[in-house]
């Protein structure tokens, strides 16, 4: 903190002058950790998700959901629990069951041939799971649109 002592002269008395440098220096560090940060937070195993350039935004008041995920080598996973392919269909015929609007969100990773993760929605819907989902990404723009 510094002191302007040329305001004494005028009559007013001493005038602080306050460093806001590290404060600054804070915040900027801050801001650069949670926009590295933020983006990577995601539900779940962590996989590429498929790129579309329309994505509905997640909705925050959704009631807690069943997360599959199907990583790239074709490993199925109930939220962070690997499980085989009989387990999932149990797991699908349990969430049918419990509570029948619930919704199953379904995340492939992008190198998975489609056909598996329409197998696993296929399989959704005819166990009864209304509310089935597929989790995408949004495609960054680029100079060519």
């Amino acid at each position: 903190m510094g002191v302007d002592l040329n305001a004494g002269k005028s009559g007013k008395g001493a005038t602080p002058d306050i460093n806001v440098t590290p404060l600054v220096d804070v915040v900027l560090v801050l801001l650069i950790i949670f926009m590295v940060v933020i983006p990577n937070v995601q539900d779940g195993k962590s996989i590429e998700l498929f790129k579309t350039k329309v994505a509905k935004a997640a909705d925050s008041e959704e009631p807690d959901k069943t997360i599959i995920t199907i990583d790239a080598k074709e490993h199925y996973f109930v939220a962070d629990q690997e499980v085989s392919r009989a387990e999932l269909l149990s797991a699908l015929d349990a969430a049918a069951a419990a509570e029948p609007g619930l919704p199953v969100l379904i995340r492939g990773d992008v190198s998975v041939p489609y056909r598996v993760v329409r197998e696993v929605f296929r399989e959704a819907q005819q166990r009864g799971v209304v509310g089935v989902k597929l989790a995408v990404g949004r495609q960054k723009q680029g100079f060519d649109e």
